[in-house]
């Protein structure tokens, strides 16, 4: 089952108006992790306005939702990205009508998961993560790229583990 839960951050949650709460995502991916369905939830890094509060809610969101696999049936995988706006949703307008460039908004690179090659097991997670290279939150890029880079290299381990244990 694949939940697009994106924040662990009410004040996310209601700036992206996603009418959900981090304690409805949490119950919600309990119940099916408790039937052992396995659940896929995406997350975002770095939605404009977001603190360094927010992204520190969020990760800690997903390593709750990780604590709850680790004892239930079903597996749990986060899928995190920085944020990146697509044009003709709401917060595409709201940062257009703020000043920013259509085109650099759509100028996507990669993130490099990788340490510059130094982590070569992390090279297939890469392929769905790229970045515009504009900050739209507090949290510098340089930093949110970090988290992802952990975040995804956490997970690459859980699943090894998990395979390994199956």
């Amino acid at each position: 089952m694949a939940l697009g839960i994106e924040s662990g951050s009410e004040r996310i949650l209601r700036m992206m108006d996603k009418r959900i709460t981090p304690q409805m995502t949490h119950t919600v991916t309990r119940r099916l992790l408790e039937h052992g369905v396995n659940v896929k939830g995406y997350f975002i890094l770095g939605y404009p306005g977001e603190s360094r509060a927010d992204a520190e809610d969020t990760i800690a969101h997903i390593r709750t939702l990780w604590a709850l696999s680790d004892r239930l049936p079903g597996t749990f995988r986060a899928s995190v990205f920085t944020f990146r706006p697509y044009p003709g949703s709401p917060v595409w307008a709201d940062l257009v009508a703020q000043g920013c460039d259509p085109g650099q908004m759509q100028d996507y690179t990669d993130v490099d998961l990788t340490d510059h090659g130094a982590d070569e097991a992390m090279r297939g997670r890469d392929e769905f993560n790229f970045t515009t290279g504009l900050q739209f939150g507090e949290v510098p890029l340089t930093e949110l790229n970090g988290h992802l880079a952990d975040l995804s290299r956490e997970q690459f381990n859980r699943n090894h583990t998990q395979g390994a244990a199956a």
